[in-house]
């Protein structure tokens, strides 16, 4: 239904509107944080006297770690792109903001036309004395205002608002992301680096092995079975060497992707190595309980917190459908057949006034959008609680990890040091005919494992402390403090967005 009318000239219209824009309601339901039922170890705990550092990966004191943490924090394409979604998502806060306030165009337009003699009921030019053509001048300013009494346009700004937020506190999780994975893959290097090593020392002693072994059958001192049992071995050591040196070429390209390096430096260029695997110093073990506040501040909790936020100012929005919208018009304009008079008093031209609609039958799509827009609002509650529980499952078994892992190490450097001496006089025994070669093949398999193993388990302990740190979403400063998120330039948008001149309310 369209209601026009001409109003009477004066300011009223105007005053009129901005009493009832100050008046506006809001149909969005207030907001309130989904209730969670913490452990009560979370809730009051020291932290103690050697808490980590925000910037966690400092704390293994390697130099080159630290920069590559550094470079793909800055060359990072999936960072890049998600850099770019916040420049995205602010835009459309730019674009709910702009429909809080009228627009107002300008046009301007030159026609010339030519007239018929041969129109019905047209009287000949010649003898009107009128002119066949005729030229039209125009110019014009105008002017719309959608009235925003029942909050939908506000809403939307403010969902916009919160998905912005969601973006910018997502970016700062794949940063959290992207520092641990680089930190996991230099990790996985310098193993992989440990277990060539081994690898190789291994292939050459056992190759000096199998030359002696080989003497010794020509002179028929041992049995061909002995001597191929240790040919055998010496080509597990030998494949050994070949898989792993194609595990640490795969690698260095995928920390190469993490850093964003160039394609030629992805071929070319070697990762370069800080301290060997066994010299990284491992982190404190970090308390059983930590505040609740602590673990809330998650970048994957708060993200999806503020899409709660957001659904819910949605559901505004679906609601204000059902009422009447109401739009203020106005134009000012010029219009004469000459240039010259066209910006003259009488050439003049104005209209104002104000249009009205309400939905009456719509089949019920304003209906199903409403239930839509609640639906997406339990979804993203779901979502919440499944996140809070994830993050628990997190830090609790990340915190066990890191518990166990150096035990684990100081079990296997104990378990590859009595191979040692095991193998040693397993060789010692079998040269002096005491017992078979079978006793030293199994000794050195099994300290060639067990060495293997040991890589592994350095670099899970070092893993289990980038895990607790994320976790917690970066580790902590110190008691009673919160933490706070460097998140680039995306912090500029954040200020923008908080010193904008509407108010949003919730």
């Amino acid at each position: 239904m369209i209601i026009s009318r001409i109003l009477p000239v004066g300011k009223g219209l105007i005053a009129a509107a901005l009493a009832i824009m100050l008046a506006a309601c809001s149909f969005a339901p207030a907001y309130q944080r989904p209730e969670q039922d913490l452990p009560p170890e979370w809730r009051k705990i020291d932290l103690g006297n050697t808490p980590l550092n925000v910037d966690w990966w400092t704390r293994f004191n390697d130099p080159v770690l630290t920069a590559m943490i550094q470079d793909a924090l800055a060359y990072n394409q999936d960072l890049a792109e998600s850099l770019a979604r916040v420049d995205s998502a602010a835009a459309q806060v730019g674009v709910a903001t702009a429909a809080l306030f009228p627009h107002v165009s300008g046009s301007g337009a030159a026609t010339a036309q030519g007239a018929s003699e041969k129109a019905p009921n047209q009287v000949p030019f010649s003898q009107s004395g009128l002119s066949r053509s005729t030229t039209q001048y125009q110019g014009a300013l105008s002017a719309s205002w959608e009235l925003d009494l029942w909050g939908k346009f506000r809403n939307r700004r403010t969902m916009l608002s919160d998905v912005l937020m969601n973006t910018v506190i997502g970016h700062e999780g794949l940063r959290l992301t992207i520092a641990g994975e680089t930190a996991q893959a230099y990790f996985a290097l310098l193993a992989l680096d440990m277990q060539l090593e081994t690898a190789r020392r291994t292939l050459k002693s056992r190759e000096e092995s199998f030359g002696i072994y080989t003497s010794r059958y020509d002179q028929g001192d041992i049995t061909e079975l002995d001597w191929q049992r240790a040919r055998a071995e010496v080509e597990i050591a030998r494949a050994q060497v070949h898989t792993t040196t194609v595990a640490v070429d795969q690698a260095e390209a995928a920390l190469a992707v993490l850093l964003g390096r160039s394609p030629r430096d992805i071929i070319n260029r070697a990762m370069p190595r800080g301290h060997d695997i066994g010299k990284l110093p491992a982190p404190p073990v970090l308390p059983d309980g930590l505040p609740s506040d602590l673990l809330m501040r998650r970048p994957d909790i708060r993200a999806a917190e503020y899409l709660i936020m957001a659904y819910n100012a949605n559901i505004g929005v679906a609601r204000a459908e059902f009422f009447p919208s109401i739009s203020l018009t106005g134009a000012l304009g010029t219009l004469s057949a000459a240039v010259g008079n066209l910006f003259s008093g009488p050439a003049g031209t104005w209209s104002y006034g104000a249009a009205g609609t309400l939905p009456i039958l719509d089949f019920g799509n304003n209906w199903y959008n409403l239930k839509d827009a609640e639906a997406q609002k339990k979804a993203a509650i779901a979502a919440y609680r499944k996140t809070v529980q994830t993050a628990f499952q997190d830090i609790r078994t990340s915190l066990t990890s890191q518990r166990e892992a150096n035990a684990i190490v100081r079990s296997m450097e104990i378990e590859v040091a009595s191979l040692r001496k095991a193998t040693e006089l397993a060789r010692l025994q079998y040269d002096n005919g005491y017992t078979d070669y079978l006793t030293v093949l199994d000794a050195e398999r099994q300290l060639f494992a067990a060495e293997l193993q040991l890589a592994t388990a350095l670099r899970d302990r070092l893993d289990s402390v980038v895990n607790v740190c994320m976790a917690l979403g970066g580790g902590w400063k110190d008691s009673g403090i919160t933490p706070d998120f460097p998140i680039v330039d995306a912090q500029k948008l954040l200020e923008s967005e908080q010193a904008a001149p509407v108010a949003v309310q919730r």
